[in-house]
């Protein structure tokens, strides 16, 4: 009989956080996306996967993230938890037509 090997806990969240958010359709990776994340009473919004690398110019126009917050998301990695703290909630939306 084969034991089947439990998933960890870090890809669990991610496979979440990416069900929950990826838009294949829209700008960005799907880590892009789930960075971008403004859903700050989520409970795996501090433990959420964050991109690596910076996110494109194109992608933060997409979203319309606004200019003074564009800075925390060119950085090479965005900071711990995302910018909760900066974004005072404020919701990214994707530009209606895309």
């Amino acid at each position: 009989m084969k034991i089947k090997k439990k998933p960890s806990l870090r890809k669990c969240v991610n496979d979440n956080c990416k069900s929950c958010t990826y838009d294949p359709k829209a700008a960005g990776t799907w880590r892009q996306q789930v960075t971008l994340c403004s859903v700050t009473g989520c409970a795996l919004y501090a433990v959420r996967p964050s991109s690596k690398a910076s996110i494109p110019e194109a992608v933060l126009d997409y979203y319309q993230v606004p200019g003074a917050e564009r800075a925390f998301y060119t950085l090479s990695r965005p900071p711990e938890g995302g910018l909760s703290e900066h974004n005072e909630g404020t919701e990214y939306r994707a530009q209606s037509g895309h």
